[in-house]
């Protein structure tokens, strides 16, 4: 089915997942990138969109066949570019049902994410929570979108592989696992501490760091030892030194 009109209803109805408002009323996100829909394996795209162009060379014919022939929808070249948000397009954008979960562990070692606001930094904590195999990331509802398009990018398919859930503080707190904050101030370095199942280390906003209530409610407080040149590190580097040193028993 080719489209040409802005003012199709389809059209419209995709163009409107670019927001972040209308992709939880719908519970769904896209991916731009052909390499990570085809590295999303166990996961079926809900829609695929297609230029026009890109379609007549049959180049992503063994990704638009995971769609049915419904859900396949062509576009003309000159409106595709409006349902992109990337600045860049290959030409193919994939349509997935959101991929968070329940929290129902009783065991494993994780990360809270306190108010991170970059989808930058999200996505390249959920690609070393891929790399080094750690158990999930819990995110704060006041964290940015989990599903920004720039989340996903970051992540590249990682996002599909990384259990991920949503969790407030007050809820974090309640679990019977083991709550470490980082902190610069009163606390140990990470080459001290021996990780253990049902931790969960909590990563701090960009600016703030962890907050208030978190602080008070933590077990125990860590830091990353670095030269005294450097006031500190970016929210993503930190958190995937410690997912490192969280997970390195795994590794050798």
């Amino acid at each position: 089915m080719l489209i040409t009109s802005k003012n199709n209803d389809t059209f419209k109805f995709l163009k409107s997942l670019k927001e972040k408002k209308y992709r939880q009323e719908h519970g769904l996100f896209m991916v731009e990138k052909p390499v990570v829909i085809e590295e999303a394996r166990d996961f079926r795209p809900k829609y695929i969109a297609i230029k026009e162009s890109i379609y007549k060379e049959n180049k992503f014919a063994h990704i638009t066949k995971k769609v049915k022939e419904e859900n396949l929808f062509i576009f003309s070249d000159n409106i595709f570019k409006n349902l992109c948000d990337a600045v860049t397009s290959p030409g193919i954008i994939a349509y997935y049902s959101e991929v968070h979960r329940e929290f129902n562990e009783n065991s494993g070692k994780f990360l809270y994410l306190d108010d991170i606001r970059e989808p930058g930094n999200l996505g390249g904590m959920i690609r070393s929570a891929d790399a080094f195999g750690l158990d999930g990331l819990i995110i704060s509802p006041n964290s940015c979108d989990l599903y920004n398009p720039k989340t996903v990018r970051s992540s590249m398919s990682s996002i599909f592989r990384v259990p991920i859930y949503f969790m407030s503080r007050e809820d974090l707190v309640d679990l019977d696992f083991n709550i470490i904050a980082t902190s610069l101030d009163n606390s140990r370095s990470t080459r001290d501490y021996k990780f253990k199942d049902k931790d969960i280390v909590v990563i701090g906003n960009e600016a703030k760091g962890v907050s208030e209530f978190l602080m008070k409610n933590a077990k125990e407080f860590l830091n990353i030892p670095i030269s005294d040149n450097v006031d500190s590190l970016n929210a993503n580097v930190a958190a995937s030194i410690i997912i490192y040193e969280m997970m390195k028993w795994l590794i050798y």
